[in-house]
C-alpha cells in the first residue's frame, strides 16, 4: 500500500452485553471456586481464541454428554435445553453457574408461555444452533417449529388448516430483514399473530452499522469466529453492499493484496469477538505491515 487508507471502525464492533457477562463469569470462576474442577457446557461463546484463553486458566469446554457429577459447570451464553437444566438441578454436588444471555432467557420464557397458551410458535433461526435448540425445548413439540426463510413457512398455514393463533420470535442474533419478511408473510394469514422481536438490540445496531460502513468504504473486514452465527451474518450483509468484504478470525489472515488502491477500510466484528483481536487488526493496518 503506497498510501495508507483511512480506517473506519464500527462503534458496535465486539462483545455484546450477554457475551461480556458470560466471559466475565468464566474468568472469575477459577478464583471464586479455587480447587474445584471448572468446565463450560460447550464453548462459552463462539470464539476459539477466547475459549483457548479460558482453557489456559483451567476453564475448559466439555460435551453435554460428559457433564461431571461434581465441580463447577458454567452454562454458556447460548443457554441449554429445559430437559438438561432440570437434569443438572438434580446433581446436588454440582455447582451450576448460569451464564445464559438475559435476552436468550427472555426468548425461552416467551416460547414456554406462548406454547402453553396454545399458540403455534414460530422461531426464526438456524435449527442446529445451540440457542435455537434450547428455545425449541421450551415449547411443545406439536406446536413449535423453526424456519429460516419465508419459503420454510408450511404451506398449510395458508390453507383452511391454518393455525388460528401464531406467536413469532427469533434467535437473538437473527437478521432483522429476514424477521420482517417472515412477519409480513404471516400477517397475510387470517387469525391472531403475536410478534415478539427477540433480536438483541446490539445485533440490530451492529448489522445496521456494518451495512452503512460497507456503503462508505472500499473494503470491509469482519472479525470473528467462523462458528459464530452473528459474525457470519455480518459478513453476508456486508458482501451485499461491498464485494470486497473479508471474514477473518485473526490478524494473521490479513492479505495486503486486499487493500491495494483502497482509500477507506471498514472494520466490524461479531458479538463474540474480543477487543484485543480487533486492536491487533487495526494496528497492523495502521502500520501497513
Amino acid at each position: 500500500m503506497s498510501k495508507r487508507p483511512l480506517i473506519k471502525i464500527a462503534k458496535t464492533a465486539g462483545f455484546c452485553f450477554g457475551v461480556k457477562r458470560a466471559v466475565k463469569l468464566a474468568n472469575e470462576a477459577p478464583a471464586k471456586y479455587s480447587g474445584c474442577s471448572i468446565s463450560t457446557l460447550g464453548p462459552i461463546i463462539h470464539n476459539p481464541q477466547v475459549v483457548n484463553q479460558l482453557a489456559g486458566k483451567g476453564v475448559k469446554p466439555i460435551g453435554l454428554d460428559s457433564i461431571p457429577d461434581s465441580g463447577v459447570a458454567i452454562v454458556r451464553s447460548h443457554g441449554i435445553t429445559r430437559k438438561l437444566a432440570r437434569k443438572l438441578d438434580e446433581r446436588s454436588a454440582l455447582k451450576l453457574v448460569d451464564a445464559t444471555c438475559p435476552f436468550v432467557r427472555r426468548a425461552q420464557k416467551i416460547v414456554a408461555e406462548m406454547s402453553r397458551a396454545g399458540y403455534q410458535v414460530i422461531i426464526i433461526g438456524e435449527p442446529e444452533h445451540p440457542e435455537v435448540t434450547g428455545l425449541i425445548s421450551y415449547g411443545e413439540p406439536a406446536n413449535t417449529r423453526v424456519v429460516s426463510s419465508v419459503e420454510d413457512i408450511p404451506g398449510d398455514f395458508f390453507s383452511s388448516r391454518k393455525p388460528s393463533r401464531i406467536a413469532l420470535l427469533a434467535q437473538t442474533t437473527q437478521s432483522q430483514q429476514i424477521y420482517n419478511e417472515i412477519a409480513a408473510a404471516l400477517l397475510t394469514i387470517k387469525g391472531e399473530l403475536r410478534c415478539f422481536n427477540t433480536i438483541c438490540t446490539a445485533t440490530s445496531d451492529r448489522q445496521s452499522e456494518a451495512l452503512q460502513l460497507a456503503k462508505e468504504c472500499d473494503c470491509m473486514i469482519i472479525i470473528g469466529g467462523r462458528n459464530s452465527a452473528n459474525t457470519n451474518r455480518l459478513y453476508e450483509l456486508s458482501r451485499k453492499c461491498q464485494a470486497d468484504s473479508y471474514h477473518i478470525e485473526t490478524v494473521d489472515e490479513l492479505n495486503p493484496d486486499w487493500f491495494a488502491d483502497k482509500q477507506t477500510i471498514g472494520i466490524s466484528a461479531g458479538a463474540s469477538t474480543p477487543q484485543w483481536l480487533i486492536d491487533e487488526v487495526v494496528r497492523k493496518l495502521e502500520n501497513g505491515n
